[in-house]
């Protein structure tokens, strides 16, 4: 069902749901960014969309353009947009402060908050003291894969990230990540053998550059993976056999309030939009 979903139809469907919802429309990527935003909005007056991707999203933009509908506002991944110097296409379209919503969930509190509830404080406090700030630690191995996505898109590559095994380049016990294995590991599940030489990991290597916000390179996806394995292992409380990246990121939505939310770009953004496009109203 969800591939039959493109831009025409989530246009389509925005147009025929009007006749019947007179406020606005909030136009977002997927299921997990619906779940976030169902906190914060008015529902009385505002319709999430789900689009089931950026580009649907992106397309879908630009069809409700002909004829214009006014009262949409689409929420997106800054995703490599910011690094690449690209802002949003339209007044009606806002960025994420950070890469996604999961990167920005990990620079909140709410990470402290969920340390606080599944990790045990002696783990975290002696990986603290062998490796340094939690966040660094995590910050470091998702810059790699981010910067092998960037590479993936800007060359076509349609690399396969989702359902690698973190722990066959990433030390459960350090979080340590190792670039030439990650290349491997990636190249293998996405059936890409020719990209294992040196030239490619050369490639990879040089798109890094320090001026980079590492949130910006860094998709949250990746971090919540990264995170749970850290919970499983080396900071791990008991079991945490079952804890994966969707649990996580479930869990840092609980500890995430509207108080944090007022404090964000993404926030003051929208308020700025509902003031420019009267009567429409997105967050209670």
């Amino acid at each position: 069902m969800r591939d039959a979903i493109d831009g025409a139809y989530i246009a389509n469907s925005i147009r025929m749901l009007r006749s019947h919802h007179r406020g606005s429309f909030l136009v977002v990527e997927g299921e997990s960014d619906k779940r976030f935003f169902d906190w914060f909005i008015d529902k009385g007056a505002c319709k999430i969309v789900v689009a089931y991707g950026r580009d649907k999203a992106l397309d879908a933009l630009q069809r409700l353009q002909t004829p214009p509908l006014g009262g949409v506002l689409f929420v997106l991944d800054a995703d490599f947009d910011i690094l690449e110097g690209r802002s949003p296409p339209s007044v009606s379209v806002v960025f994420t402060d950070t890469h996604d919503l999961e990167t920005m969930l990990l620079a909140s509190p709410a990470f402290e908050k969920l340390l606080l509830q599944v990790a045990k404080e002696e783990k975290v406090d002696k990986f603290r003291e062998q490796h340094g700030d939690l966040r660094a630690c995590l910050l470091r191995c998702g810059k790699e894969l981010g910067y092998l996505l960037w590479l993936s898109r800007k060359d076509g590559l349609n690399l396969k990230f989702e359902g690698l095994t973190l722990g066959d380049f990433i030390n459960e016990k350090t979080l340590l990540l190792n670039p030439a294995e990650m290349v491997k590991a990636v190249a293998n599940h996405s059936q890409r053998l020719d990209l294992k030489g040196e030239a490619f990991l050369a490639r990879l290597t040089a798109m890094h550059d320090d001026a980079h916000d590492p949130w910006h390179v860094c998709c949250g996806h990746h971090l919540t993976e990264i995170l749970a394995l850290a919970l499983r292992k080396a900071w791990a409380t008991n079991d945490r056999g079952k804890l994966d990246g969707s649990m996580v990121e479930r869990m840092l939505m609980l500890a995430y309030d509207e108080g944090l939310f007022a404090t964000t770009q993404i926030y003051a953004s929208i308020r700025t939009w509902e003031a420019l496009h009267p009567p429409f109203i997105v967050l209670r």
